[in-house]
């Protein structure tokens, strides 16, 4: 029966392929053992190499270093190398402010993945049954989930497959009987003292008893169509993503926000949400209050910023929205006064630019540019600074403030004084890369005199 069960869930999921090298997690409990031995009994049939990893969690004293010594015989008895991580989750859990669930699911994992990684692998097989996916359901349904949270646990995700998860926990129970194997019963899974275990000992057997006795097939057939459900949103998202989208690398993404703001709050959700996992897939998983702070600053004045969990910060600069792993920087705090002579070359170290007055053309960086200025005007009093607040120019026949100037640009306001004033005189006569006086422009090419200005490699 189970057999045929999960040989059925490896086809239509597609979770084994040929030659696979599978590392296996192995409690000694009845899923672990079960999916060990039936992962051994199919391994000629799909060519696979197997290695199995357990995990003594150090909690339970003699009782663990037993289940240890239990899943190492196990292994040697057929054939199968095991290899065995020491993590003391009490101690663990306090070092990293977490749940005792949730530090024995991070070692555990990195545990895996460590092996996988060592052993050039290709898959880590999880032994979670269909029991398991509706106590994950309920879960995650007491502390507030979406669809997503309610499609339950996946068959497959990035590199981690799930063979069991269509069997009962009776069926496991059954084929160990069956096949003669012998398993470890977890003293802490008959006690009401976590989460999961209260779900399992005292509410599905209430549910079962009062309302329905066959609420796992029930709440498992929800969770299939909350995750068809799911995936068809999250493909609907990412369509909408790839329209919305400015720019995207390591560290950054830049959104459209007007065409963010025209779009359904279910899809402007999953949108942010798949804009969060580009940096951290657990980050999707963000809460309801994190991504409504995010959606309400597309309505307010540019300059809002938020920070999110693992050191993820959002702003909202004109019409763009910007997630970033990196703090953008304040740059009004810098300060600098550069004197500009006449065929001498400077370094400007607080924007890292090279900066050339020459009366002869030359070549330069392709990350420059080039200012045409009247030598007869400017004789050698030219400098550059940082703007200052009061700071006007006279343009287009009439004098503006460089603030206004900045504010209809949409320059941000953190990268304002990334443009140095250029004066004459002490009186500002341009702003390099955006504007220059009329009276400083040359008249012909005679009293030309070039600014140079580009990056530092």
């Amino acid at each position: 029966m189970l057999e045929k069960i999960a040989l059925k869930t490896i086809y239509k999921h597609n979770l084994i392929n040929k030659n696979d090298h599978i590392i296996v997690g192995v409690s000694g409990g009845a899923d672990s053992i079960c999916l060990l031995h039936f992962l051994y009994n199919i391994k000629d049939d799909f060519n696979l190499k197997i290695t199995a990893v357990h995990i003594n969690h150090c909690m339970r004293g003699k009782e663990s270093d037993e289940d240890n010594q239990f899943v190492v015989d196990f292994c040697n008895s057929i054939n199968i190398p095991v290899k065995v991580f020491y993590f003391d989750i009490y101690a663990k859990s306090k070092e990293d402010n977490l749940s005792i669930e949730e530090a024995g699911r991070k070692y555990r994992y990195y545990a895996f993945n460590k092996v996988l990684k060592d052993e050039n692998a290709t898959k880590i097989a999880i032994a979670h049954n269909k029991d398991d996916n509706v106590e994950t359901m309920i879960m995650r349904f007491f502390r507030g989930t979406g669809i997503k949270g309610l499609s339950g646990i996946s068959y497959k995700r990035d590199n981690i497959i799930r063979p069991l998860l269509d069997c009962l926990r009776i069926d496991i129970e059954n084929y160990c009987n069956k096949n003669n194997l012998s398993y470890r019963n977890d003293s802490t899974n008959s006690m009401d003292i976590y989460t999961r275990n209260k779900i399992r000992l005292n509410l599905l057997p209430n549910i079962k008893n009062d309302f329905n006795p066959n609420i796992i097939d029930t709440l498992s057939n929800m969770a299939q169509n909350f995750a068809d459900e799911n995936n068809f949103l999250d493909n609907l998202a990412n369509s909408y993503f790839k329209d919305c989208l400015i720019e995207k690398n390591k560290n950054k993404i830049i959104l459209n926000i007007d065409k963010l703001k025209i779009l359904d709050k279910v899809i402007q959700k999953r949108l942010l949400r798949i804009c969060f996992s580009h940096f951290d897939k657990q980050l999707y998983n963000l809460s309801y209050d994190h991504i409504n702070m995010v959606i309400k600053i597309l309505n307010k004045e540019t300059g809002k910023k938020i920070n999110l969990p693992n050191n993820l910060y959002v702003y909202k600069q004109y019409d763009k929205l910007i997630i970033s792993k990196d703090v953008i920087l304040d740059e009004n705090n810098i300060q600098y006064d550069y004197k500009l002579q006449l065929e001498e070359k400077i370094y400007v170290k607080e924007l890292n630019k090279n900066m050339l007055l020459s009366k002869n053309i030359i070549n330069i960086s392709t990350k420059g540019y080039t200012i045409l200025l009247n030598c007869d005007k400017i004789k050698n009093s030219l400098s550059i600074r940082q703007r200052m607040a009061g700071d006007k120019i006279y343009i287009n026949n009439m004098t503006k403030k460089i603030k206004n100037i900045f504010i209809d640009l949409k320059i941000p306001a953190n990268e304002r004084n990334l443009y140095p004033i250029l004066l004459c005189d002490n009186k500002v006569i341009g702003i390099l890369g955006l504007c220059l006086c009329n009276d400083y422009k040359p008249s012909n090419i005679k009293n030309t005199v070039y600014l140079y200005i580009w990056e530092e490699n």
